[in-house]
């Protein structure tokens, strides 16, 4: 892990050169497997690391999650006032819980994250995430996950 950190460090541009993400909170409605309604929220304080949370709920189910890992930005084209789109990449790992009408379904959580965010100022966008990965139980047991979530990053 210690290596991985070191070479997102190394490819990644300077913290100062831009100013630095702080959070981003999303809602994904309707766009979701298998979820309906579903709401995180994402830390971005540690450079080159995202720590996020979320719940959702689907047909007689809900379910939370705890993640967190690498992100590095791919492309910035932000001009000088800081305004334009960015695209960054994560890898997140975790915990979930999925509580279905009779059974409770929980394990090791993985997603892959692409987020493309429009910056209107410094501090504020409009941004879209696409997530897929799913959760693993004991294995071949494994719930699956895809969603696209939108909301605000500051």
């Amino acid at each position: 892990m210690t290596t991985l950190l070191a070479m997102l460090l190394a490819l990644g541009a300077s913290p100062t050169e831009r100013p630095r993400l702080i959070g981003s909170v999303r809602v994904s409605t309707f766009t979701g497997l298998p979820d309906v309604l579903g709401v995180s929220a994402s830390l971005h304080l540690i450079p080159y690391v995202d720590l996020e949370g979320g719940a959702a709920a689907f047909v007689l189910a809900q379910s939370w999650y705890a993640r967190g890992g690498p992100r590095f930005m791919f492309e910035d084209w932000r001009d000088a006032q800081h305004r334009g789109a960015t695209l960054r990449l994560s890898a997140l790992f975790g915990f979930k819980s999925v509580a279905l009408k009779d059974e409770r379904f929980q394990g090791f959580h993985f997603v892959g994250a692409v987020e493309l965010t429009h910056w209107f100022a410094p501090h504020l966008g409009l941004t879209f995430q696409l997530t897929g990965g799913g959760t693993v139980s004991a294995w071949p047991a494994f719930f699956p996950e895809l969603r696209l979530g939108w909301g605000l990053a500051f």
